[in-house]
């Protein structure tokens, strides 16, 4: 079913108001169980783009032992790589790779491709499931293929015995996420044929571009559960972000168009933007249903009609909950 919700004077919450609502179910801000530390490895096979070969792990730091976690793998956007050796990265998406850890997540970001786009614009063999769709802007129809690798590099950095990734989930599958033009890549990546090989069973857009130039919406090769996260202060991407959404064929999926934020909405940064906590709770939880089948307190945060729920927690331009094809307004 379809469960749509305007903006209205009686929805509206401010943020303040939707943190200490979440806190009573999570943490603050909405941060899960664990506590978490991050990690920046070196990868030399990753796009050779000078100093941007850089792999940001984030993963929960007091699990007792013998826990597993899946992985989540996370395309930053396109200026998110852009100032050469220092870990911006890091910082601009600590605080939403932190708290996406939290829950019980090896978060891998790989800071490689810059603002031209990536370095090697084939990167075989791991676009080779999707191949290299026309986007815009060009450059970029290789990035996904980043993504990709680096669910493969974490899965053999568990065969090659890291202290971090022995805590490695393989059986749960991956999950992929993205920003701005990593939601494009995650887009992508959501294939069917990569899905498949790379066992890959959840995807969520944070702000995503769309950007196919010629073969329509990307959004019609999604092969995943998707959830699509926008604002009403980010138009243009806010609309791509939906455009995909509606044009995937997998159900179930959701929407959201959150009153308010920018396109910096998941970023940290002083003086420029400042992070909203509800999306990395609501995008853990979308994850935690499809790879840990939670049918609990995550389950409900999106499924759910309570004041935290994904379409209550603040106010909303537009907020769409598709649990099957059989669509109900």
């Amino acid at each position: 079913s379809v469960h749509y919700f305007a903006g209205t004077a009686a929805m509206k919450s401010a943020f303040t108001a939707s943190v200490l609502v979440t806190a009573s179910a999570f943490g603050p801000d909405g941060h899960g169980d664990y506590e978490t530390k991050s990690k920046i490895y070196k990868v030399p096979i990753l796009d050779s783009a000078g100093d941007h070969q850089k792999m940001d792990v984030f993963y929960p730091s007091n699990a007792s032992a013998g826990e597993t976690f899946p992985v989540i793998s996370y395309s930053h956007g396109m200026m998110g790589a852009a100032i050469g050796p220092l870990a911006y990265q890091s910082i601009a998406y600590g605080a939403l790779f932190s708290q996406l850890a939290s829950h019980g997540y090896i978060v891998v970001a790989p800071e490689d491709c810059n603002s031209n786009g990536c370095g090697d614009k084939v990167n075989s063999p791991y676009t080779d499931c999707a191949g290299l769709a026309p986007v815009k802007p060009s450059g970029w129809s290789s990035y996904y293929g980043e993504q990709l690798k680096s669910i493969v590099w974490a899965r053999e950095q568990k065969v090659a015995g890291d202290e971090i990734f022995a805590m490695l989930d393989v059986e749960s599958g991956a999950a992929i996420a993205g920003h701005s033009m990593g939601g494009q890549a995650t887009t992508l990546s959501a294939h069917f044929a990569c899905t498949e090989q790379y066992d890959i069973r959840v995807a969520a857009l944070h702000h995503s571009a769309n950007g196919a130039t010629s073969l329509g919406n990307l959004g019609v090769n999604v092969s995943v559960p998707l959830a699509g996260f926008g604002s009403s202060g980010d138009a243009g991407c806010t609309a791509e972000t939906r455009d995909i959404y509606e044009s995937s064929p997998v159900y179930p999926k959701v929407f959201r168009n959150e009153v308010g934020w920018s396109h910096l909405e998941p970023l940290s940064v002083p003086l420029i933007a400042k992070y909203n906590p509800p999306i990395g709770l609501m995008t853990a939880a979308w994850f935690k249903i499809h790879l840990s089948g939670d049918t609990g307190k995550y389950h409900d945060l999106i499924f759910g009609d309570a004041s935290d729920s994904l379409c209550k927690y603040a106010e909303m331009t537009e907020c769409m909950v598709e649990e099957s094809a059989s669509v109900v307004v």
